[in-house]
């Protein structure tokens, strides 16, 4: 085959080329060169250290969780405490931030109102019977203690039909004593006030913060058997009749739980008895 001198000249270039592209080394495509090197920067091991030390971190309770068996009571009086839901959530810490600007409200009407108003009405009924009565804001002291905690909520819903309490033990309750306060309270509630009991409960319920003394500083303490209750819908006629026209009678639905509850009997009941009365 016979090459013109143009066309030997190109022949000879393609050939050239060609090799060189053969034996060049290919660039490396972006962010290769990072990709080999990320292991190195980021050790496999370190990843689950990090994961353990903060769920280690989260357990704010300092000692062993206390078992059923090891329940105790606090020392003292009989204490009870009544939490007005959303009460002063604007002061709350860091940690539970999520609490301000939070409840529900009705035409200017906001839950914290309601809820504090059903708590000083069940908490003078409570100290006429003998009772340590503390109520409290939306953040709890840490570790608080007493023989009983109740923390007042209520509802609201779009739905103007809803209507009804709720009431839930901790999904987790070291003292195992909290679900029976609970069915008492359900009763006891619903007779006085005359308002449907919903069935289901909500997880949020059955994780209530006040209840995590694990996960938060500003919880109770593992021995404080603690409820909460749903007293009724704000958005609800009916409802507000009770919780918001007749505060009282949500109070008496509490406190006849607290005075049937055998922990807490009324401390009255204590006292000892004329002694001018003599029993065979």
């Amino acid at each position: 085959m016979k090459f013109t001198g143009y066309a030997l000249a190109m022949v000879l270039l393609v050939g050239l080329t060609g090799f060189s592209m053969r034996t060049r080394p290919k660039d490396p495509p972006p962010g290769a060169e990072r990709s080999v090197e990320s292991p190195q920067e980021v050790p496999p091991q370190e990843a689950p250290t990090n994961r353990s030390s903060r769920r280690r971190s989260r357990n704010r309770y300092p000692g062993p969780i206390p078992t059923p068996e090891e329940w105790k009571p606090p020392e003292g009086p009989v204490r009870i405490a009544l939490q007005a839901g959303h009460w002063k959530a604007d002061e709350a810490p860091r940690e539970l931030s999520g609490l301000r600007d939070n409840g529900t409200a009705w035409r200017g009407t906001a839950e914290w109102e309601v809820n504090l108003e059903v708590a000083r009405q069940a908490g003078a009924l409570l100290e006429e019977l003998g009772y340590e009565v503390d109520i409290l804001p939306a953040v709890v002291p840490p570790s608080y203690r007493a023989h009983l905690f109740i923390a007042i909520h209520a509802d609201g819903s779009n739905d103007s039909s809803a209507s009804g309490f709720r009431v839930a033990s901790p999904r987790q309750d070291a003292t195992g004593r909290a679900s029976a306060f609970a069915t008492l309270l359900q009763r006891s509630y619903g007779e006085v006030t005359e308002l449907r009991r919903l069935p289901d409960v909500t997880r949020r319920m059955q994780s209530y913060y006040a209840f995590n003394f694990r996960r938060y500083e500003h919880a109770l303490h593992p021995m404080t058997i603690g409820v909460i209750i749903e007293t009724g819908f704000l958005t609800s006629p009916r409802d507000r009749s009770v919780i918001i026209d007749d505060p009282g009678r949500a109070a008496r639905g509490i406190v006849e739980a607290v005075k049937a509850y055998p922990v807490t009997p009324p401390p009255a009941d204590t006292i000892s008895r004329d002694p001018e009365v003599r029993h065979p």
